[in-house]
């Protein structure tokens, strides 16, 4: 594949898929396995070249069931499992100011596990494999986009470099700052949640039991998402004037704070392996699909991070769109990418996602030690979930399963 547009074997496509990352490379891949003749755009190509060593990455993702259904039917687990992943089978959240605690196990609710924790990149890489190796599928890297003209019966694209394609349907996958959402003029609503997130991967004294700690505490919660043996992937959520600091102190400091953090659940730290952080802010896109063209991921929503719902929720849209499309492709001779036929798709996702984004402030909320009368009935209430066997265990199907009706491939 080559990013010399002079290569390209057709400047017509049935679609284009902007963005190559975990939900633009399932959106493509999942396309092209239904028949579709796809162009997918990345700024460059992925390395697939991965060793499993002690070098971890920064940015992980907590796979859900119906994320790792969706991998396996697009015959892409293999490559996720031969390169690194680690399920969990518990997950224990406690705060610093009480004795409430609530614990999620697997076995429960008869499961082997509570999901997987994945590093992007090898996510991200197990996709590229197999669509490098897709007939129906070409990769163009470091070209941008100028302007695009949704027509009556197809989209029309330009790009900086005076190449002009045509395609039947653009899929806007390149993250919440997406200037393909921007270039066809959908708005965004956004919600400033005043936080960050600190994330990395850290080696600590004791080993993670194959648990997901989390610890709320009154500048937010931190957690450690189980990896393997000793090593656990790190979530700390501050307030975002505190980011910098977090992200410039030593490597020392930093182990000290982390296992302050977290109480020191998992004893010392002793390793650290690199780190970053970002802003949390809640945005939606006002609608998902235009004539020709649709949202997917976080260039459609984002969500506060703390549950690990945002890639899991991309996904679902991805493979959501892919099944409506190809189904009206399939059973009628009509143009399979008008308004009428992408309506179908957002009206099926929105309102999940929306109801995770105000699932997960409701969470935020009610663990924020700002009220001493919401520290006590948290408190109480927190120690009622975790007896009540029946809520907490539809609470974790819901979040390991999916909600509603899920796309054919996450079931």
């Amino acid at each position: 594949m080559s990013n010399d547009y002079k290569e390209l074997t057709s400047t017509n496509w049935d679609v284009m898929v902007v963005g190559g990352g975990m939900v633009g490379a399932t959106t493509a891949l999942d396309f092209a396995q239904n028949g579709f003749k796809v162009l997918l755009l990345e700024k460059q190509q992925p390395e697939l070249i991965w060793q499993a060593d002690e070098s971890y990455q920064t940015r992980v993702s907590a796979l859900t069931r119906a994320s790792e259904n969706i991998f396996k039917n697009l015959g892409v687990w293999q490559g996720i499992v031969k390169r690194r992943m680690h399920s969990f089978t518990d997950m224990h959240v406690w705060e610093d100011i009480s004795a409430a605690e609530v614990h999620f196990s697997a076995t429960e609710i008869n499961e082997n596990n509570l999901g997987f924790v994945v590093e992007n990149s090898v996510i991200v890489a197990s996709l590229w494999e197999a669509i490098l190796e897709h007939k129906l599928i070409q990769s163009v890297f470091a070209e941008k986009i100028s302007k695009i003209a949704l027509n009556k019966n197809n989209a029309s694209v330009e790009f900086e470099s005076g190449l002009n394609l045509t395609t039947k349907l653009v899929v806007a996958a390149d993250g919440a700052f997406s200037t393909t959402r921007d270039l066809v003029g959908i708005a965004v609503e956004e919600h400033d949640y005043k936080q960050c997130a600190i994330v990395g991967c850290v080696k600590t004294e004791l080993n993670n039991q194959n648990t997901c700690w989390q610890r709320y505490q009154a500048e937010g919660p931190f957690a450690y998402l189980a990896m393997e043996n000793n090593v656990s992937s790190i979530a700390w959520y501050l307030p975002v004037e505190k980011m910098q600091w977090a992200l410039e102190l030593s490597d020392e400091d930093f182990k000290q704070q982390v296992e302050q953090a977290a109480g020191s659940k998992l004893g010392k730290v002793e390793k650290t392996y690199g780190r970053a952080g970002f802003p949390l802010v809640r945005r939606h896109a006002k609608e998902y699909v235009k004539p020709h063209f649709a949202l997917v991921g976080d260039a459609a929503h984002t969500v506060h991070p703390q549950a690990g719902q945002g890639v899991n929720l991309g996904l679902l849209d991805a493979v959501a769109l892919v099944e409506v499309v190809s189904q009206e492709k399939n059973n009628t001779s009509k143009d399979w990418s008008r308004k009428s036929v992408l309506r179908r798709y957002e009206r099926w996702r929105k309102g999940d996602n929306i109801i995770v984004q105000r699932a997960m402030e409701g969470f935020d909320w009610l663990f924020k030690q700002n009220n001493q009368t919401k520290n006590s009935l948290r408190s109480s209430f927190v120690s009622l979930g975790n007896n009540l066997k029946l809520i907490k265990n539809w609470l974790m199907f819901q979040v390991l399963n999916g909600r509603g009706t899920l796309p054919k491939k996450a079931s």
